[in-house]
């Protein structure tokens, strides 16, 4: 066998408890944090002492999320051989028209954000006019308007994979309060999507945790905000949120049903009515087509009934993303937005028809690893892999880098902080050549020094001439961070 492939089990799973009752949304008002307005009201008035290193005490326990049912992976039959590269692929957005506009100046020094300033994809508001790979910067940072009008998206979200996953990323439940900061942070500085998913939990089984984190986060955003703004402004900005979570296709979830029950119970994680944007994780065209057609019955049922605003899509390719869209059209359920894995090492939605499409269809193209799984940050080399899974995946990956690093660093150097006068990094030239793809990116941030770095791609563009040079580079590489597996043609 080659020594970067791994034998997985792919058909079985095992529940080992019971799933937790869950209400039912109501599909004609914007889903709010249970609790949350009057939670914060009833303490605003008396002073309560700040420990951001500390877990908030007065916590309510979530007994009926956290502590919810491990899904373990187990090897009964049905055997994979699948490259290990390509199972590091994770799967990202709510209805805010009043959503704050992320400005360089709220990037920077946190000051306010000023009002929204939206814009729609083309004619209507759900069709592209433009065609080119390079989207030219009006000079502001705006929000942007999806699935027919339904959400506006901030320029940049954050990804949550490593909130709660130990098997990739190492998670502690010890890192929760910094994890918290970065959600305040991010916040504060105007950024509106989440992104985050039912399978994210820990290594010993996939609970959601990433979910129980994001609602309590969200939760006790306005009394941990670190802005001067009054607490009504920042109950209107907690509102203002996006979460984006996705649905896995687990082979028990057979009938539309059962995916209109794993909407409900992702709302309950986050301790939510319903939400913003409810996406299937990924397709089972490949390898089991009638489960699909359940699958789109499903998020189309729960859009209908109001257990999410808008729908999303995720690891679909062009001909299937055709097919899903042609049935949605009849069922007149706008498809908001398409997440795939979409950076410097990863450019396939350009070459496989996956960009064209959406522009035709007007679905907004999410890039989730924009940072490569870390590889475009510059710490990693062939001395210094990526610990864990990740240097076993992608250490033939890793000799090719340093070209395509260099290019970044030239191009970096040629932009500056607007405060600091320090070159762009890594991470800041990989995200901003996303934005200048027009895509959401939402790289991942474990804690406030990345978070501050990721914003630091905000309110500044490449130029087109060096977008170029870097497809040429990352081209001249010659290797490719693997699609999913479960990304269809």
């Amino acid at each position: 066998l080659q020594p970067a492939r791994l034998v997985i089990a792919m058909s079985s799973f095992a529940v080992t408890s019971a799933v937790a009752p869950i209400r039912r949304a109501r599909h004609a008002h914007r889903a709010s944090p249970r609790s949350a307005v009057v939670a914060v009201r009833a303490t605003s008035s008396s002073k309560r002492k700040d420990d951001d290193n500390q877990p908030n005490s007065n916590q309510p326990e979530t007994t009926n999320t956290s502590s919810r049912r491990g899904l373990l992976l187990s090897g009964a039959s049905g055997l994979a051989l699948v490259d290990a590269s390509s199972i590091l692929s994770p799967g990202s957005a709510t209805a805010s028209p009043s959503s704050p506009r992320v400005t360089p100046d709220r990037v920077e020094d946190g000051t306010n954000v000023q009002s929204v300033e939206s814009r729609s994809p083309g004619k209507s508001s759900n069709a592209v006019q433009r065609k080119s790979p390079y989207a030219r910067w009006s000079g502001t940072e705006a929000n942007t308007s999806v699935g027919n009008g339904s959400l506006f998206l901030s320029p940049m979200g954050v990804g949550t994979w490593s909130w709660g996953n130990q098997f990739v990323w190492g998670y502690d439940e010890s890192i929760d309060p910094e994890l918290e900061k970065v959600f305040v942070r991010a916040v504060d500085a105007g950024i509106n999507v989440f992104d985050t998913a039912d399978s994210y939990g820990t290594g010993n089984g996939l609970d959601g945790r990433s979910e129980v984190l994001l609602g309590r986060f969200l939760r006790d955003y306005p009394l941990k905000s670190r802005l001067s703004d009054s607490l009504d402004a920042k109950i209107a900005r907690q509102m203002s949120v996006n979460i984006a979570s996705k649905f896995a296709p687990y082979p028990w979830r057979v009938t539309p049903k059962s995916v209109v029950q794993a909407a409900k119970e992702s709302c309950e994680r986050l301790g939510k009515d319903s939400i913003e944007l409810g996406q299937l994780h990924w397709s089972t065209g490949n390898y089991q087509p009638q489960q699909e057609t359940a699958l789109w019955q499903g998020i189309a049922d729960a859009y209908d009934q109001g257990v999410i605003r808008a729908v999303g899509l995720s690891n679909y390719g062009p001909k299937q993303l055709k097919a899903v869209a042609k049935y949605m059209a009849k069922r007149n359920v706008p498809i908001a937005t398409l997440q795939v894995q979409y950076h410097l090492l990863s450019r396939f939605p350009e070459t496989n028809g996956t960009r064209e499409t959406c522009d035709e269809l007007g679905i907004r193209l999410i890039a989730y690893s924009p940072l490569g799984l870390g590889l475009l940050t510059g710490k990693y080399s062939t001395q210094n892999p990526p610990p864990g899974l990740r240097g076993f995946a992608y250490k033939e990956v890793l000799p090719a880098l340093p070209g395509l690093l260099d290019v970044m660093r030239i191009v970096g150097n040629e932009h500056t902080d607007k405060r600091t006068g320090v070159p762009k990094t890594l991470p800041q030239v990989a995200l901003n050549w996303c934005l200048c793809k027009d895509t959401t990116p939402i790289p991942g941030a474990k804690n406030i020094a990345q978070l501050n770095d990721n914003l630091g791609a905000l309110g500044w563009r490449l130029t087109e001439g060096e977008v170029f040079e870097l497809d040429k580079a990352a081209a001249a590489a010659g290797k490719s961070t693997s699609q999913n597996i479960f990304n269809t043609a």
